[in-house]
């Protein structure tokens, strides 16, 4: 077994690293508190107020880590945010997942068949403003254009 290893700062005291078991987790800069899996990826989501890039970039240092074990991507790794602050049905966070979806769509690395389905789930819901609405109608369309061209 190895040592909880802080990474990445979340703010308020909290840090995002890698637990003993491997798995990536929350908890204090000297003590891992629970694996993201177990607290529903809910710490991760104040990292939905900052900028995108900077966030991506912030979290391929957990992949960097002595410590990895078996922590999944950085792309996983927020596509696991999105879609669970998405689903969580509190509007605020739903609302921020929103512009990381559409950063999300249009870069490779990500999940184009996830991106697809979350972004449908996000033009059928309510709670996305029109200005963001129209965002995803257009990037949704391209996503689609782009899979029928794999096929």
């Amino acid at each position: 077994m190895g040592e909880w290893t802080p990474v990445v700062y979340r703010g308020d005291g909290a840090w995002i690293g890698v637990m003993p078991s491997g798995e990536i987790g929350v908890g204090t800069e000297v003590e891992g508190r629970a694996t993201l899996e177990g607290s529903r990826f809910i710490p991760m989501w104040p990292f939905l107020e900052r900028d995108f890039s900077e966030c991506l970039s912030e979290f391929s240092r957990l992949g960097e880590s002595p410590a990895r074990g078996g922590t999944p991507p950085p792309e996983k790794l927020i596509e696991l945010t999105v879609g669970s602050a998405w689903k969580s049905g509190r509007p605020y966070w739903m609302r921020l997942a929103v512009p990381w979806a559409i950063e999300m769509v249009q870069r490779s690395e990500f999940d184009s068949e996830a991106m697809g389905n979350l972004l449908g789930e996000m033009l059928d819901s309510e709670i996305v403003e029109p200005e963001m609405r129209e965002r995803l109608r257009r990037f949704s369309s391209m996503l689609s254009d782009s899979l029928e061209d794999r096929d």
